[in-house]
């Protein structure tokens, strides 16, 4: 019996240079290696929700801190403050007065967000931005028309 003999030739090299160019790229895709890890970076902002009912400063305060979430899932971020102050209202005499049945609460949210090529500040899916609005949701809690007052890196970025 005579045995073929196999030889490689230029195409069989070239067909296993991409297997093993798309097995190592799929790789780095999965464990998340491609940029030697991700880098987290903390992150503390505040959102103010305004003419919001009085009773639920009170109410809110038993939930805290509460972790944010999005779609059934929590993110590496917590609400972990809230303060109040009266919501202001055009009097009948035209001066500014006190609702005495509103509150506009200030939420102070802190955690961590991956770091890209660009810092783009994330809660789920929204971008955290001063002036944007959001929808504050944890856990327990959910606010819409939520704005963003202010944004800081504690660690300096």
């Amino acid at each position: 019996m005579s045995q073929k003999k196999w030889k490689f030739n230029v195409i069989d090299v070239i067909a296993v240079v991409l297997i093993l160019a798309v097995a190592v790229f799929l790789f780095t895709r999965i464990s998340g290696s491609d940029d030697g890890g991700s880098q987290m970076v903390d992150i503390r902002y505040t959102v103010l929700c305004l003419e919001q009912p009085s009773e639920v400063y009170d109410t809110v305060q038993q939930y805290l801190p509460s972790s944010l979430m999005a779609s059934g899932t929590l993110y590496g971020q917590q609400v972990t403050g809230v303060s109040a102050t009266p919501t202001m209202v055009l009097g009948p005499d035209g001066q500014w007065v006190e609702d005495p049945n509103h509150m506009d609460l200030v939420f102070t949210v802190e955690g961590q967000i991956e770091r890209g090529a660009v810092l783009v500040a994330t809660a789920g899916t929204q971008e955290i931005r001063i002036g944007k609005k959001i929808i504050l949701k944890t856990e327990y809690l959910e606010f819409e028309d939520a704005i963003v007052t202010s944004v800081e890196y504690p660690a300096g970025e």
